[in-house]
């Protein structure tokens, strides 16, 4: 597995949401295959999630608050099948 910075930087390359504010089945596939998120424990997601933040949430365009917004939900999700809280 590579780590948190490679597998979001790859991410990022060919994430682009269809329509602002909505996560189709397929861009959810496409964010949990390349970021790994069901190979991972609770800890691994939760420093996922504020690597996430922390990288993407100083952008001031619109598309990244959205592809950040939809990757949180992912690891979020995740997190909570595995019994954990978020």
């Amino acid at each position: 597995m590579k780590t948190n910075f490679q597998m979001l930087r790859e991410l990022l390359e060919k994430y682009h949401p269809v329509e602002r504010g909505i996560m189709n089945r397929e861009e959810n596939k496409l964010i949990r295959q390349t970021l790994h998120i069901d190979e991972m424990d609770i800890l691994h997601l939760r420093n996922l999630r504020d690597f996430t933040v922390a990288h993407m949430g100083r952008s001031e365009k619109m598309e990244d608050w959205d592809r950040m917004s939809a990757i949180v939900h992912c690891i979020d999700c995740r997190i909570v099948e595995l019994g954990g809280e978020v």
